[in-house]
């Protein structure tokens, strides 16, 4: 029997006992909060401004002569292998030094010499204020499109669930960003909005087969039937839109480690977080969420109907 099959007639329950389902990611969660607390987000130069210096990776100086070069000036820096427009290959030194960033820029233009000096550029405060509120309306748009789409095509309460699934992956990403305090940058930003669009896909999928159930139920299953059958039916499908897209990330993820392209790196980490909070949420958190709320609003409807003039 194909793996496909075998997923089709899988007996497991996920809309009991949901309340199980809802550790881990708290486990996660209160983790994600503690090292909040303790050492804040990593956030990059797009969120706290700063200076760019860039330099030729092919120049005089090795990465670990740079890097020792950097230490001198006691501020937080990064530095990341980048591809220029020529097809060569730059380093982008990242540092946020305040009032000495004048200091640091020339002494490090003495550092290096004029052939592998490209440039040296500010990012201003306000900038950054800019990116952060796009990032906030980017992500409050497609929750927005998204309930009033779910109005349209579902129920109100598949379409509750579907968002409280959502948010869920998203606190999930920026727990484990806070955890592993890896660097939130603008590619964070791009990473955030794919895992939504994956998240929402797995979502309408499952809730599409149960608007067909609810149409077409001739052997009268259940509420709970309808939801464990309806994820079997589609769990084949999207594992396997999960898995390529995952084995695609850990080879860039990979490749990027080789190369040491650590741009890539903070791109890809975050949607691989992401596709599994996000499988996990399709699977284990939006199933019994509906039940709960779908059972509720059957409940409602039935006592104002009982309920005499």
């Amino acid at each position: 029997m194909k793996l496909t099959e075998k997923l089709k007639n899988s007996n497991f329950n996920y809309a009991r006992n949901g309340r199980w389902f809802f550790i881990a990611p708290a486990v996660i969660l209160v983790l994600g909060i503690i090292m909040l607390a303790i050492m804040g987000f990593n956030l990059g130069l797009e969120f706290t401004g700063g200076t760019i210096v860039s330099v030729n990776a092919d120049g005089a100086h090795s990465r670990i002569e740079i890097e020792e070069k950097m230490n001198t000036f006691d501020v937080k820096y990064t530095i990341t292998k980048e591809q220029n427009t020529s097809g060569g290959n730059n380093y982008s030194i990242k540092f946020n030094a305040s009032n000495d960033t004048e200091t640091i820029i020339k002494d490090l233009q003495d550092f290096f010499n004029e052939d592998d000096w490209n440039s040296a550029e500010s990012i201003q405060a306000s900038t950054t204020n800019e990116t952060v509120m796009s990032v906030f309306w980017s992500i409050l748009a497609a929750l927005a499109g998204l309930i009033v789409y779910m109005l349209i095509r579902f129920k109100f309460t598949a379409g509750v669930a579907t968002v409280l699934a959502l948010a869920h992956d998203v606190l999930m990403i920026c727990a484990l960003m806070a955890i592993f305090q890896i660097e939130i940058n603008a590619s964070f930003i791009a990473a955030i909005l794919t895992v939504m669009a994956y998240s929402i896909n797995n979502s309408l999928v499952v809730f599409d087969r149960v608007r067909n159930y609810e149409k077409n139920n001739p052997e009268n299953y259940t509420l709970e039937q309808i939801i464990n059958r309806s994820i079997n039916r589609t769990l084949g499908r999207s594992i396997l839109t999960v898995a390529t897209t995952l084995a695609t990330l850990i080879v860039l993820t990979i490749i990027s480690l080789v190369m040491q392209l650590s741009s890539l790196i903070e791109f890809a980490l975050p949607i691989i977080f992401g596709l599994f909070a996000g499988t996990y949420s399709s699977l284990f958190l939006i199933a019994p969420l509906y039940k709960q709320f779908e059972t509720a609003r059957l409940y409602s409807k039935q006592r104002k109907i009982a309920k005499p003039n």
